[in-house]
């Protein structure tokens, strides 16, 4: 049985699938069956824009987010030798990420995720990069810190910070700040990754004769070698001593000879297991004890000394009383200086032309070996030297020029007014033999004046004359003059009287000094 609606113009029931009213005949608006094609189509369209939102929020998470590889981001350091490197993390500056061009169409720059003017927005960002990067394995290891630039990096070891060798497999988990990242739209990713450690060098051998040299002194048959460690490194210098064995003959070498030098490994780091020291924080392979070999060379020959070269003898006072008064060495060679001392056979009462014989002696402590050992031998140890060059007294009248003596004496009796005087007798006295007494030589000129009241006699006296080494003629005129009226008591008082000299009266005739005209 059909279903009735009611007219919406009269009022009336009619059947629901009638189109016009029977009894008004208005036309009815029934509702149309939707088509099952219609209905599919629906669904399509459903699926599409379902599908079109999924794929818009991958691309959106794929690329709105600048993706950042952190084992290209974050660098491992290792240095050092196999089984003795350490390892440290940095950031990588040489990456792409620091490198690309602005264009990002490689890998961009990660401060072209902002404007370039707003560095602190960039700044944030690096800070949100900030890691903290350990071994897996154990990340109570201890941490370091690293700072470079603005970026540090915490980190500790991975299964160790140290005594890495090739083949070990360092993991590496870069703890971040995603909550940041995703704020400046950055998605880190791999963010745990492995090294495998190849290519170290094994650990350093060091060599402690590398930079040392030896130097030889003396002569041939007595050469001494010493080891010179002053162009070696601190490294060497601090763990090794060196020594040059008694079976080198050392002090008795000769050109040719080899020298043996023993370098001993003083470090407390010393380990006898691997033979390895530490020094620096690296580790180097010594010997405990090692030696290598020298050879002799650039001896000179055994030459002969003499004691005696620019030695010369300091002679004081005058002939015939010189006194030799030990060597004068200021212009011989140091050997001769630190080598000998002087012993002369006659210091004393010297006179011109004596001889004396001087005797060089060893000083304590040195002897023909030692002298050897210098490279030399002794010529000689005695000489002679002849007492010459030195000042002379007059020791005979006839040697002497009077000519200024006498000027000097005449001017002492230019006090008397005498009519005449007359020079009547010389006389010249010396020392004798075997005595000290002063003036080693006296000469008198015994003077006649004649006054008017009578005649009186007048001695002067000069002393000590002698000629220099340079030939000019020296003496002293006596202020002491005498006045008597008898001349032989003159000279029997001041002449004679001295037994301690020789008295030679000399020829004089009666020559006039002064004459009234």
């Amino acid at each position: 049985m059909s279903k009735k609606i009611r007219c919406k113009n009269c009022g009336e029931y009619i059947p629901d699938n009638a189109r016009i009213c029977i009894y008004c005949n208005t036309r009815i608006n029934a509702k149309k069956k939707k088509s099952p094609k219609l209905a599919f189509v629906i669904i399509l369209w459903a699926i599409v824009i379902a599908a079109l939102g999924c794929t818009s929020y991958y691309f959106y998470e794929r690329f709105a987010f600048l993706e950042i590889d952190a084992s290209k981001l974050i660098k491992v350091n290792i240095e050092g030798s196999t089984g003795d490197a350490s390892a440290y993390l940095s950031i990588d500056e040489e990456s792409d990420y620091f490198k690309a061009n602005k264009t990002g169409k490689d890998a961009p720059l990660l401060t072209d995720v902002f404007d370039t003017d707003n560095l602190e927005k960039a700044q944030e960002m690096q800070i949100a990069l900030k890691a903290d990067i350990y071994i897996a394995s154990d990340p109570k290891d201890t941490h370091f810190l690293l700072r470079k630039g603005t970026e540090s990096i915490k980190a500790s070891s991975l299964d160790k910070i140290s005594e890495i060798q090739n083949g070990d497999v360092l993991t590496i988990t870069v703890r971040f700040d995603e909550k940041a990242l995703r704020k400046y739209r950055i998605k880190l990713i791999n963010t745990t990754y492995t090294v495998n450690v190849s290519d170290l060098n094994p650990a350093e051998s060091l060599n402690p004769f590398a930079d040392i040299s030896v130097t030889y002194s003396g002569t041939e048959g007595f050469g001494i070698a010493e080891v010179k460690t002053s162009k070696c490194q601190p490294i060497v210098l601090d763990n090794f001593t060196f020594s040059i064995t008694k079976s080198s003959d050392n002090g008795k070498l000769s050109n040719g000879d080899i020298v043996t030098v023993v370098a001993n490994c003083t470090s407390p780091s010393y380990n006898p297991d691997d033979s390895t020291i530490e020094y620096n924080g690296k580790k180097y392979i010594v010997s405990k004890s090692s030696s290598s070999e020298f050879t002799v060379s650039d001896l000179g020959n055994v030459q002969e000394l003499d004691p005696f070269e620019n030695v010369t003898v300091n002679f004081t006072g005058i002939s015939p009383k010189i006194n030799a008064n030990g060597m004068n060495t200021d212009n011989a060679e140091t050997v001769i200086k630190n080598t000998f001392d002087y012993s002369i056979s006659q210091s004393s009462n010297l006179r011109v032309g004596d001889v004396i014989t001087v005797t060089a002696e060893y000083k304590p402590g040195f002897n023909d070996e030692t002298l050897l050992s210098k490279g030399f031998t002794l010529l000689k140890n005695k000489r002679t030297y002849i007492v010459e060059n030195v000042d002379f007294y007059a020791e005979k009248a006839k040697d002497i020029d009077f000519t200024n003596i006498k000027s000097e004496m005449h001017k002492h009796l230019s006090s008397f007014n005498g009519y005449e005087i007359n020079l009547v007798e010389a006389y010249f006295n010396i020392s004798k033999s075997k005595t000290n007494v002063e003036p080693f030589n006296k000469y008198f000129e015994v003077y006649e004046i004649k006054l008017n009241t009578g005649t009186i006699y007048r001695i002067v006296e000069t002393d000590n004359i002698y000629t220099t080494s340079t030939g000019e003629l020296k003496f002293s005129v006596n202020e002491n003059v005498k006045n008597s009226g008898m001349k032989d008591i003159l000279v029997d008082q001041f002449v004679k009287s001295d037994k301690n000299y020789k008295t030679k009266k000399l020829k004089t005739e009666v020559t006039a000094i002064q004459k009234a005209e």
